[in-house]
């Protein structure tokens, strides 16, 4: 494993915001093609104070970073943000608040945080990456006097041919992200209680579904209990057992009348349904061909 350390900046005189607020910049930056990189350590760093206050994400990437259609704040114009950080087609990113005058301190926060950033194990196979600015104003400003620095320190590692494609192919599929993210799901009280402990809704146990304990018989088959004993069929036997297998709401009784543990107690034959009628016996002429009826 081969540790190799790119030291890169990003300087221009002056950019100017879109009709949105919104200024994008991306430098390439290549590196050893058929290997693993491990992006071990990241450090970026303002080496000079614009000409007005504004905000500004950076990412790195395996490919181009595509701005999405999800806002960075509801109160500005800015509807163009950087995929989020726990994406996977992003490497690292970085939320810098920047100011014009030295007097004021640049609000900088990072993911990951610094302190897993500084020994962090993500890998990527492409044979290259992509320093992503975006720069946050008022719509139509320019803003001048723009340098930044980096430092990142990756561990290359030789692989086959074969893992290194597929990690190629899938970094490229990655790089083609949403446009819109909706990903998590509103959940209310009840539906937790009811939903996540299905036997449980406010405490106690499923309520069980039990046989009138008139005859000894009775808690097997579902029969008479009088003298006369009158016989089931099969088919209302059948009829039972379809009950105990029916699907219950989560505070209701297992079973639809009859309780569920009642198949465990059935022979195969009533589960199974009649036993098919013996077919005609074939009988064959004496130069072996069948005789039809």
């Amino acid at each position: 494993m081969v540790v190799s350390v790119v030291k890169e900046t990003i300087e221009l005189e002056q950019v100017t915001t879109d009709a949105n607020g919104n200024a994008y910049l991306t430098k390439r930056i290549n590196l050893d093609s058929g290997k693993r990189h491990q992006l071990v350590q990241v450090d970026t760093f303002v080496d000079a104070y614009p000409s007005i206050n504004h905000d500004a994400e950076i990412v790195i990437t395996p490919y181009p970073a595509i701005p999405t259609n999800m806002q960075y704040e509801t109160v500005t114009p800015h509807n163009n943000r950087y995929p989020a950080g726990g994406d996977d087609s992003v490497l690292f990113k970085e939320r810098y608040f920047v100011y014009q005058s030295s007097a004021s301190i640049i609000s900088k926060e990072q993911f990951p945080s610094a302190e897993i950033a500084a020994l962090n194990t993500y890998t990527f196979y492409t044979d290259h990456v992509f320093i992503n600015i975006h720069l946050m104003a008022d719509p139509s400003t320019t803003i001048s006097n723009i340098a930044y620095s980096f430092l990142m320190v990756l561990n290359d590692k030789s692989v086959s041919v074969m893992e290194h494609s597929l990690g190629v192919l899938s970094e490229q599929h990655d790089a083609m992200c949403a446009q819109v993210m909706s990903n998590g799901r509103m959940r209310s009280r009840n539906d937790l209680l009811g939903n996540v402990f299905p036997m449980w809704r406010f405490g106690g146990i499923r309520p069980e579904n039990t046989f009138t304990p008139l005859a000894a018989n009775t808690f097997f088959l579902d029969i008479a209990s009088r003298d006369e004993e009158q016989m089931v069929t099969s088919a209302a036997i059948r009829t039972n057992v379809a009950d105990a297998r029916q699907m219950q709401a989560f505070d209701a009784a297992f079973g639809l009348r009859r309780p569920d543990w009642l198949r465990e107690f059935l022979n195969g034959g009533f589960e199974a349904g009649p036993i098919r009628p013996n077919p005609v016996p074939l009988k064959y002429a004496d130069n072996g061909n069948t005789r039809m009826f």
